[in-house]
């Protein structure tokens, strides 16, 4: 029969192992849950488990792997270090193998073999206090056989509580720990040897270092800067690229609350989101007037400006825009529009990030005038005013003023406006041109109901020349609506006469004021 332990464990100690690390994961998701959204976590776990005879103890230096560390804790691109801790858990216990020189006759007790006092302890900077762990076995040979056989009996394993450290200096991460083991051996009846006997220490070194996220604009300009050797369209596709390595990048070891993980930092997704704005458009730029040629890209913004163009010149041989693959959890379509401006004016890495940092604190507003207008030439369509909308509202209905023009045409996207009220412009109104509604008329002062769209298309209206106000439905969310104008009448400037006139009245007036 084995040898045992003197003192037989209970159903409670032999769980104890298992509420160590119950324990432990439960303080890591505790700490996480209660840190800020504005945070962003990182951390490192180190699993020990040493082995060593009774003679020879253990005296081993735990270390972080140097370039893990470094990468996960001393880098500058995921925010400012704002704290973080360390825990230290530590279990302990013995395996022997022991001679009984056995008895003749059978005990009233079980026979007590020997005792082994055994102990481990770590210590280091990283470490705020010690930890220390005793795990003393007695080892008995049952009342119930005359000897007990030589075969290796494991003893209860003993753990410390997790022990949790400040982490006051983030350079006390590459600092080792020093682990330590030692037993002794009593040996309790004459001419009882051990075969063998080996001590057991494990535990884990868990680092969690916490980052105060940075801006939108501030994630958008380290990327810029870490991509600044790529030129031309193709640097801000490299910029957005940098962004979803950082994002896809491990940074954990142990699991953290969502709200925590860098791949779903707000700011990070909106500056990698943004940056994928701007090398769409500068494609769409780059690409101008060129024939034959393909395009993906997953925003709103630039999908209908290149269908729209592609579908009114089918002369240059472009399909509709495809998906990218890329997805992110919201949209910022006002903010598209301001990247797209940014792209038009020549962004420098620079200018680009001081026109973001104005479009995220300054967002457009929705309006029945457009927020931008450009040349359609720029993108492949000739003699065109390319005019965007920023509309929408609780009630579906939505204002739009166009220019005085001959004619308009429309990206409709599926399930967009059914119908159409003229509120100003010439009386004889606008006509519907092609389509299932070809020569609809919409008169000044009436509503036309204009058909339903399930999949986007393209929308003529006749112009007149005239400046129009129109209604038209179904927009219950902000959105971006694309409309090219054709023969656009430009606004007259105010004459140097007219404004002279208007100062000498201005000037008139304040005098009799005073």
């Amino acid at each position: 029969m084995n040898f045992t332990e003197w003192t037989r464990p209970t159903g409670q100690q032999k769980n104890q192992f298992g509420l160590v690390l119950s324990t432990l994961l439960g303080i890591s998701l505790l700490m996480s849950s209660m840190s800020h959204a504005s945070e962003i976590a990182t951390n490192m776990v180190l699993s020990f488990n040493e082995a060593a005879n009774f003679d020879q103890g253990i005296d081993k230096f735990l270390t972080l792997d140097a370039t893990t560390a470094n990468a996960r804790f001393l880098t500058n691109r995921l925010g400012t270090f704002s704290g973080g801790n360390v825990i230290f858990t530590l279990n302990g216990h013995q395996s022997v193998s022991i001679n009984d020189p056995g008895v003749d006759t059978l005990p009233d007790a079980p026979r007590n073999l020997l005792r082994v006092y055994a102990s481990a302890n770590a210590s280091g900077t990283l470490l705020a206090d010690p930890a220390a762990l005793t795990f003393n076995t007695n080892w008995s040979c049952t009342n119930t056989s005359l000897k007990c056989n030589s075969n290796t009996s494991v003893s209860t394993p003993k753990s410390i509580t997790p022990a949790t450290h400040a982490l006051a200096d983030i350079q006390s991460v590459f600092q080792p720990i020093h682990l330590q083991a030692n037993a002794t051996v009593e040996p309790l009846v004459d001419n009882v040897t051990i075969n063998s006997g080996q001590l057991h220490v494990s535990g884990t070194v868990q680092v969690n270092v916490n980052f105060t996220a940075k801006t939108t604009t501030q994630y958008a300009a380290d990327a810029l800067a870490a991509t600044s050797a790529t030129t031309g369209a193709l640097r801000w596709g490299a910029a957005a690229a940098d962004i979803q390595l950082l994002r896809k990048a491990t940074w954990t070891d142990a699991p953290v609350a969502s709200n925590l993980q860098a791949s779903r930092t707000p700011g990070l997704e909106e500056a990698q989101q943004l940056l994928t704005v701007a090398r769409d458009s500068a494609t769409l730029l780059a690409t101008g007037n060129a024939p034959g040629t393909s395009y993906n890209s997953g925003f709103s913004l630039t999908q209908q400006l290149w269908n729209l163009t592609a579908t009114v010149e089918p002369a240059l041989g472009r399909s509709l825009a495809g998906p990218t693959g890329e997805t992110f959890s919201g949209t910022n379509v006002a903010a598209e529009v301001s990247v797209l401006r940014s792209m038009l004016n020549g962004a420098t890495d620079a200018s680009f990030v001081t026109d973001l940092e104005q479009a995220l604190n300054n967002p457009l507003d929705i309006s029945s005038t457009p927020v931008l207008t450009f040349d359609g030439s720029l993108i492949g369509l000739d003699n065109a005013t390319m005019s965007v909308f920023y509309v929408g509202d609780s009630s579906g209905r939505v204002e739009i003023e166009l220019d005085a023009a001959s004619r308009y045409a429309f990206w409709r996207t599926a399930y967009s406006f059914d119908r159409i009220s003229f509120l100003e412009g010439a009386a004889e109104g606008v006509t519907v041109i092609g389509g299932n509604n070809d020569g609809v008329q919409i008169r000044l002062g009436e509503e036309q109901y204009v058909g339903e769209v399930y999949n986007d298309e393209l929308f003529y209206l006749s112009g007149n020349q005239t400046a129009s106000r129109l209604k038209l439905n179904n927009f219950y969310s902000n959105q971006l609506l694309v409309v090219a104008s054709w023969a656009v009448t430009p606004v007259p400037e105010p004459s140097i006469y007219c404004l002279m006139i208007f100062g000498l009245v201005l000037i008139g007036r304040m005098k009799k004021i005073t």
